[in-house]
């Protein structure tokens, strides 16, 4: 009986230290959300999210804001080593960035998934970079990054590479479209939270065959790793795509191949698949550091 209690009273004090863990990780968090004031750059009341009516491509809420252990510490009035060991494990799952020049820390791009005023191109443009760029010599095709805008819950794209090829596919940093035509999109709508997932799809209102049809294909695209389409969108067109994902496995963006049809056969289509995938792999690890 007494070992039954000294198990009970292990679980309990167990659960109460993450529940403690959780909620101090979540204040550190709104101490990036506190330092918004209404007015600011990057205040949204047209709906647009931050994003600018020009481009569609500027900051997001609180991008330029970073913290260090010291302003943390006082705002929370925790003990530094505290602190500390908190922003570790937030980096560590890529709700926080720590600058290596400043050592301060901003909201990395796991925060920005869960609706947090993260930048969500920042840290990701710089880990993709050398990675779309290695694509691009690899296949001589077109190569975009792409990410779900939070205000629409469409594909909107942050970053492209052109093809050399003087008869290319090209895609333009901002343009937006549903997350449910086309691979370059419906990647993220298949590796997305399943509840925003079956959301999306419940709000299209698709007939039943449809709707039926789309979630085979999402789920085929889970299993696989990558979404492949063929002239879904544009005559002579297809698109290979690779999720990019963080702390958790939460979804970040995705990387695509963009290429005219007559140009590659069924043997180059498999080649890029696993070239998207380690991409999209490495981008994800190099944000995770």
């Amino acid at each position: 009986m007494s070992g039954e209690k000294t198990s009970s009273s292990t679980n309990l004090n167990s659960k109460t230290r993450v529940s403690q863990t959780l909620a101090r990780g979540l204040m550190v968090l709104n101490c990036f959300q506190a330092q918004r004031t209404p007015g600011s750059e990057g205040d949204s009341r047209d709906g647009a999210t931050g994003l600018d009516s020009n481009s569609g491509l500027d900051s997001a809420p609180g991008k330029d804001i970073e913290l260090g252990i010291k302003d943390l510490s006082t705002q929370l009035s925790l003990p530094p080593t505290v602190v500390s060991r908190l922003t570790a494990t937030l980096v560590e799952y890529g709700y926080l960035y720590q600058n290596p020049a400043t050592r301060k820390y901003r909201l990395g791009l796991t925060a920005f998934t869960l609706g947090l005023s993260a930048n969500p191109q920042l840290e990701l443009n710089q880990a993709s970079r050398p990675w779309m760029q290695q694509l691009a010599k690899d296949t001589r095709e077109t190569i975009s990054l792409t990410v779900i805008d939070p205000a629409s819950h469409n594909g909107i794209c942050i970053s492209s590479l052109d093809s050399p090829s003087q008869i290319k596919l090209t895609t333009t940093v901002g343009s937006i479209r549903p997350l449910h035509r086309g691979a370059t999109r419906k990647v993220l709508l298949a590796f997305m939270q399943p509840e925003n997932s079956e959301n999306y799809i419940e709000r299209l209102k698709l007939p039943k065959d449809e709707e039926d049809g789309l979630a085979a294909e999402l789920k085929s695209i889970r299993d696989q790793g990558f979404a492949y389409s063929e002239e879904e969108l544009d005559e002579g067109a297809f698109a290979v795509a690779a999720p990019i994902l963080g702390g958790a496995n939460l979804l970040l963006g995705g990387i695509s191949i963009l290429a005219p049809v007559f140009r590659h056969d069924n043997d180059d289509i498999r080649r890029f698949s696993e070239l998207v995938q380690t991409a999209a792999e490495e981008i994800g690890r190099a944000i995770r550091r």
